[in-house]
Formats: C-alpha cells, sequence, structure tokens
C-alpha cells in the first residue's frame, strides 16, 4: 500500500479543484512511491513547494511530506499494527471510535481496505471518518489482480456505496493499468447509462476514485443494491412472447463452417467491444494531470 504517481497526480487534480486537505488521515501508513526528484518535478509544474524532497531532507519512506507539499494541516494514519508506527492502532473490521468519526477533511485509503476481511465494515467506518463537506479518496484492486489481497473491486460497487443514501457523491472515478506511464479512463456511472460497466482486460488495473460527503446520515440503513436490479424490480418489463426459431441463412446449408466462424467472429467482435476500454460509452480516456 502506498501513494503512487498516479495516486499523486489524482491529488493534484483534486487540489486544483478546491478540494481542502486540511486534516487528512491515510488509511495504513502509506509508503511514498514516487522519487524525491519526481516529486520535486512535478511539484514544481504544479507552483508547489518541494523543499520537503530536497537535499537532506528528512526519511521520506512514508508519504506524510507528500500531503503536507499538497496542503495538508495534519497527517495521521490509522492501521491495525503499530508495526509501522500509526498513529492510530484500530482493527477496521469492528466499528470505529465514536471520537474519531467526522474529524478529517479528507481520507486517503492507498491500498489498505482490499486486505481487511470485513469489507463493508472497514468501508463504512472509513465513510464515517470524513467530515461532512470532506473527501474521501480510494486507489484499489480492480480486474486481474487476484491473490493481491481478499477483494478486487468493480465500480459499480462505489456508485453503489458512495451515494447519495449514505451522504456522498462520487465526483470522480478513474480506472487504469497498474504502472506508472498508464492511460486513464474516466468509469461511466450504471445509474446515468442504464447499463452495467463490464471490462476484461490481460493486464491487472486500479480504480482512482474521489468522493465528497454530503450530510451526515447512518450509513448502509439502506442496502446498496445493483443498479440495473433495482431498474428491473422498479419498471418490470413483461416477459417477451415465444417466437419461432430463426430461419437459417441460405449459405447455412452450402458452407457450414464458413457460416458458423462468421458468426463467431462477430461475436468475438461485440463482446470485446461492449467489455473492453474501447467501449467510449463506459470508458473516455482523459489526461492524468494537465500540468505534468
Amino acid at each position: 500500500m502506498g501513494l503512487d504517481i498516479n495516486g499523486l497526480y489524482f491529488l493534484l487534480g483534486a487540489r486544483k479543484q478546491g478540494v481542502n486537505f486540511g486534516d487528512v488521515l491515510m488509511v495504513g501508513r502509506l509508503e511514498l512511491n514516487v522519487y524525491p526528484a519526481k516529486m520535486r518535478q512535478v511539484l514544481a509544474k504544479a507552483g508547489l513547494p518541494g523543499e520537503l524532497f530536497g537535499a537532506g531532507a528528512r526519511d521520506i519512506r512514508f508519504a506524510e511530506p507528500a500531503f503536507k507539499a499538497l496542503g495538508a494541516r495534519s497527517v495521521r494514519s490509522l492501521d491495525a499494527s503499530a508495526y509501522e508506527e500509526a498513529d492510530l492502532v484500530r482493527d477496521l473490521n469492528k466499528p470505529i471510535d465514536a471520537d474519531l468519526k467526522e474529524k478529517f477533511d479528507l481520507v486517503y485509503d492507498g491500498g489498505t481496505l482490499e486486505h481487511v476481511f470485513n469489507f463493508p465494515m472497514a468501508l463504512q467506518n472509513c465513510m464515517e471518518l470524513v467530515r461532512e463537506g470532506g473527501r474521501f479518496f480510494m486507489h484499489t484492486a480492480a480486474n486481474n489482480w487476484c491473490g493481491h489481497g481478499f477483494y478486487q473491486f468493480s465500480p459499480e460497487l462505489f456508485y453503489s456505496v458512495l451515494c447519495q443514501d449514505n451522504g456522498f457523491e462520487v465526483e470522480r472515478m478513474i480506472i487504469h493499468v497498474v504502472g506508472p506511464y498508464c492511460r486513464w479512463y474516466e468509469v461511466a456511472d450504471p445509474r446515468a447509462i442504464r447499463s452495467r460497466v463490464e471490462l476484461i482486460t490481460s493486464c491487472p488495473m486500479q480504480l482512482l476514485i474521489q468522493a465528497r460527503r454530503t450530510k451526515v446520515v447512518p450509513i448502509f440503513s439502506k442496502t446498496p443494491q445493483q443498479s440495473d436490479y433495482l431498474l428491473r424490480w422498479e419498471q418490470p418489463s413483461p416477459m417477451p412472447p415465444t417466437t419461432a426459431a430463426p430461419s437459417r441463412p441460405a449459405l447455412a446449408g452450402i458452407l457450414p463452417g464458413f457460416t458458423r466462424l462468421v458468426h463467431v467472429a462477430k461475436t468475438g467482435w461485440h463482446f470485446w467491444h461492449n467489455h473492453s476500454l474501447g467501449n467510449r460509452r463506459l470508458f473516455r480516456p482523459v489526461k492524468r494531470f494537465p500540468v505534468v
């Protein structure tokens, strides 16, 4: 778990939009996975001071200096163990202390929650740590990271959880291939497009999520449900009438092998298009951060 170059660009974009860093909580004590020289370069292009990453600077193994450079007033960390000297030692599998709720302007999970067994409880804890008007950020595993943690996630989960019912709204969601030179794609909200957002890739993928707490309400008082099922339940459609089997193409009797090959190719192309990053209805290419 850590803050890498993609997470840094995402936070810089949020800062440019006016997000208040104020009091920050890192979920897990995050390592800083960006070299000092790169930090100085990125911060300089964003018009931010880079003295914390200059020659002779203090230990920068962890990400506190990065959040400070972005404008944080205070930076704390929460973890299940004290082995990396986190400020707060708490088990996110259990409800968080009442005195920690609504104490932070920005809560950042850089790859911790997929390792917590009781994920709904851990996610609820993180949401409850955020003040009204504050932000919750996640940088987490999506496709093709089986075995990295207990879980890998779909965009639908976070659109369904970080919603008005729970006092949140997703402001931005990005998916990208793991690595420092990847392309970013903005992810559509399944509720907005009235369709599932599905993706099949050959590379490991990650999600970047920015959500704002719009009001303080009891979280999960209403159980999240997948959007397309809600649509079916609320607007049930009649069963389609039984129809006769479609007639076979004229060539099917003459060239059955060729006909099957064309059908397979057509089906494969549609499947690839609908479930790939090439589907612009679901995934829109965007710049990572315009100043760098």
